[in-house]
């Protein structure tokens, strides 16, 4: 009974860094389980006119990770947008 749940201690450990790397990378995933690192709730999104959750630019709340995160998804969408026009036909 006791390597059973030594076992599921290991596991936790494992999978928790990579379950909480995979919610700051998609901020567009709210779910009901907790987060410790990313906690991404609907003040961190804007609706765009398309019906589009969009996750705000900057906020003042968030924590040094979580900013860190804000720029990297802006980062992203800025250069999918732009190359997205690069690639339109007229």
């Amino acid at each position: 009974m006791i390597e059973v749940v030594q076992y599921y201690f290991i596991a936790l450990l494992m999978f928790q860094p990579i379950e909480e790397i995979h919610n700051c990378n998609h901020p567009n995933t709210l779910g009901t389980a907790p987060h410790l690192v990313c906690v991404w709730t609907e003040e961190d999104f804007v609706i765009t006119k398309n019906n589009k959750r969009v996750l705000r630019p900057k906020r003042d709340k968030d924590n040094f990770i979580k900013a860190h995160y804000r720029k990297k998804y802006w980062k992203k969408r800025r250069m999918n947008e732009s190359s997205q026009k690069k690639w339109r036909t007229p």
